[in-house]
């Protein structure tokens, strides 16, 4: 019998990692109160919970229907475009 054929290795079993561990503790969903909110990637952090709300109000009367949370997002998407082509064209002397 060789060296490599008598030597064996065991393991213990992975200790249960606690949610001590990183001092953060992962948030239970069903202990979360109040309906559940998408987070909204940082390049639309500009958009407030405020801002969203008057938008979807705003436009939900001028469509006659509600609009959804997705829906106002392309709106505020589309009037942000239309202010930086505007600016952009008052800077390069697109004036007239």
């Amino acid at each position: 019998m060789s060296d490599r054929e008598s030597c064996t290795c065991t393991l213990d079993p992975p200790a249960k990692i606690s949610c001590e561990s990183t001092g953060l503790s992962a948030l239970d969903e069903q202990a979360v109160p109040g309906p559940q909110r998408r987070r909204r990637p940082l390049s639309l952090a500009w958009i407030s919970d405020e801002l969203l709300a008057e938008t979807i109000e705003l436009w939900s009367e001028s469509y006659g229907r509600p609009i959804s949370e997705d829906e106002a997002v392309e709106i505020l998407m589309n009037v942000k475009r239309m202010g930086e082509l505007l600016l952009r064209l008052r800077r390069e002397g697109g004036d007239g």
